[in-house]
């Protein structure tokens, strides 16, 4: 043997000349070894000058002379440097962190928190890793005040990341709270530890509170028809040119669009679909500068691309209800353009939402009703014919008021069709519009006698 087992130091051999040489070697390693001080374990290149007390923690990617050496006490001596391999429990101070490390067989580590920079990994009665690096096995656990206050911070790097607190049963997570992939506050539950239902969400901006596992909490829809439940047009589904709407509010954008409906799931094929978005019909002067969430309900086949007003983004296909927030620029003022088309390829979802402020709710569908007073606002259909049947003379007119189930936005312009004609004087026979409530039909006889007109597919329309 010519060293030693622990610190490999040098042996005098017997009948060895100059035995001196061999003896100071072992007291220089000692001298570095006992009460072990390294410069720093960071630095991969030599110092320039080095001296007698240079000593290092070799780290990985070392260059120059601690090339190859990671991991190795690197000693200055003798004008060179000597490396020695650690064992386990080898025990270094760290002077540029100011901290104790011991070697534990397979990396340096740091001996105790002994320091403002703490240590890596630290367990209480259980074992820490590189990603659970406090690990506590405890009845409970207690964190008290210093003085008079105790807050526990949980810090995130960005916006799209997670700061919660997660509640698992067998390690299977039940509820969450905190930030969890945005900036808002949520309370979320689930019975699996895969699919996660909100049951709570802060508005960060506003401090407004929703509830969107509730559907009697809901946010107001700004959309009208978006269940595209209304069709008075009695759409079939497919191709729409340019400008022609389809389901009541749903208009084709410019390029046309092609889409159908099957329950409340919407395929849209190509194209874009539009809803114009009256900030009056809601109680505003404009939606510029206000955050608005649009939302559908299971996304499949590709993304939808979504345009509120001059502002673009994309919600990307999943289950359940999937969101995106726009705030409209300040030139986005009268009505607001709603502009749904597929990122590429054929899409399919349900129930669009749009409501005010940062965070989607479920969906609630108004009364019927009430969607179609709304619908009719802009485009109404009666139903059967308006019949005028009189005797009259010759040159007089006849007349039949129709009362417009709503106030429409604006008055209206009128189509229809005419039949069963009976003594009527020319064409003087028609429907006009009074104001965005009233309109009538009328019918000039030719002759003394009976006057007869039928006015069938009457149509008020009043769209943006």
């Amino acid at each position: 043997m010519t060293d030693t087992p622990r610190l490999s130091l040098p042996l005098l051999a017997a009948g060895q000349a100059q035995k001196h040489v061999t003896h100071n070697d072992a007291l220089m390693r000692l001298d570095a070894l006992i009460h072990l001080v390294v410069d720093s374990r960071t630095q991969a290149a030599p110092p320039a000058s080095p001296t007698e007390l240079s000593a290092y923690i070799v780290p990985p990617g070392g260059t120059g002379a601690f090339a190859g050496r990671a991991d190795q006490v690197a000693l200055f001596e003798d004008g060179g440097w000597t490396f020695l391999t650690p064992r386990s429990g080898w025990q270094a101070w760290v002077a540029d962190e100011e901290e104790h490390n011991l070697w534990a067989g397979t990396e340096w580590r740091r001996a105790s928190p002994l320091s403002g920079l703490g240590a890596e990994r630290w367990g209480v009665n259980a074992t820490a890793d590189t990603t659970n690096r406090l690990a506590v096995s405890a009845d409970a656990s207690l964190f008290n005040h210093a003085g008079s206050d105790h807050r526990l911070k949980l810090n995130k790097a960005g916006a799209g990341n997670t700061a919660s607190l997660l509640f698992q049963s067998d390690w299977s997570g039940r509820a969450e709270f905190g930030l969890a992939g945005d900036d808002d506050f949520r309370v979320k539950v689930s019975a699996d530890g895969s699919a996660w239902h909100d049951a709570l969400a802060i508005d960060r901006a506003t401090g407004g509170v929703a509830l969107p596992g509730s559907p009697w909490a809901g946010g107001q829809n700004l959309l009208v028809n978006g269940d595209m439940a209304i069709n008075q047009r009695g759409f079939a589904g497919g191709v729409l040119a340019a400008g022609a709407y389809g389901f009541d509010r749903w208009k084709a954008a410019t390029g046309g669009a092609n889409l159908s409906l099957s329950g409340f799931t919407v395929t849209l094929s190509s194209g874009a679909i539009v809803q114009p978005v009256e900030p009056a019909l809601w109680g505003l002067s404009s939606f510029a500068g206000l955050p608005l969430s649009l939302s559908v309900e299971e996304l499949a086949g590709g993304s939808l691309s979504v345009a509120i007003g001059s502002q673009t983004g994309t919600i990307a296909a999943d289950t359940g209800r999937r969101s995106l927030t726009l705030t409209p620029a300040v030139g986005d003022t009268g009505a607001l353009q709603i502009r749904l088309s597929p990122s590429a390829g054929a899409v399919s979802f349900a129930r669009i939402k749009l409501e005010r402020g940062r965070i989607a709710t479920g969906w609630v569908a108004r009364p019927l009703t009430v969607e179609q007073m709304l619908c009719r606002r802009y485009h109404w259909r009666p139903d059967g014919q308006v019949l005028i049947d009189a005797y009259q003379a010759g040159a007089a007119a006849s007349r039949q008021s129709i009362g417009l189930p709503v106030s429409m936005r604006t008055t209206p312009s009128v189509g229809f069709s005419v039949s069963q004609e009976i003594n009527v004087q020319g064409a003087d026979r028609g429907v006009l519009v009074q104001s965005p409530e009233r309109a009538y039909a009328y019918v000039t006889a030719q002759a003394l006698g009976r006057v007869r007109a039928a006015f069938d597919a009457i149509a008020f329309d009043a769209e943006l």
